[in-house]
């Protein structure tokens, strides 16, 4: 099962890689397995309920249906994640509409050149852009 940027995904074991945390969570896809050297895993960003301090892009209940409430991918929470933790529900659950993902690289672009995490790595940081802009039509 592929999934491709912008793709929303359910993870009922969602993994932190700074903490090792397991927890529930919705999930953004930045970058899909093939691009990644990672086989079996998907780079990810979380999606939370909780209002975010900075990187945060704002995800309406109204547009996306299948959230409890507006909810927030956190650019500043990037995670490698297993799919073996993805719910058995059909997935993915949805996909950042075109508004959003065009606000969404804008964050995710600034947050690659200040956020000190596992995509600050040159590589992934120009694969990541790399995606995005196909996936906006940009390349």
């Amino acid at each position: 099962m592929s999934f491709f940027v912008g793709d929303i995904l359910f993870f009922k074991e969602y993994q932190f890689t700074d903490t090792g945390q397991i927890k529930a969570h919705f999930a953004l896809v930045l970058l899909p397995e093939t691009a990644t050297k990672y086989s079996g895993s998907v780079l990810c960003c979380v999606i939370t309920s909780k209002i975010p301090k900075g990187w945060g892009l704002l995800l309406s209940k109204a547009a996306y249906k299948f959230f409890d409430c507006d909810s927030y991918a956190c650019f500043n929470r990037k995670d490698l994640v297993s799919k073996s933790g993805l719910d058995e529900s059909p997935q993915p659950k949805g996909t950042l509409n075109r508004t959003d993902r065009d606000r969404g690289f804008k964050i995710l672009k600034k947050s690659l050149y200040v956020v000190n995490d596992l995509a600050s790595d040159p590589y992934f940081r120009g694969i990541i852009i790399y995606h995005w802009k196909k996936a906006l039509g940009l390349k």
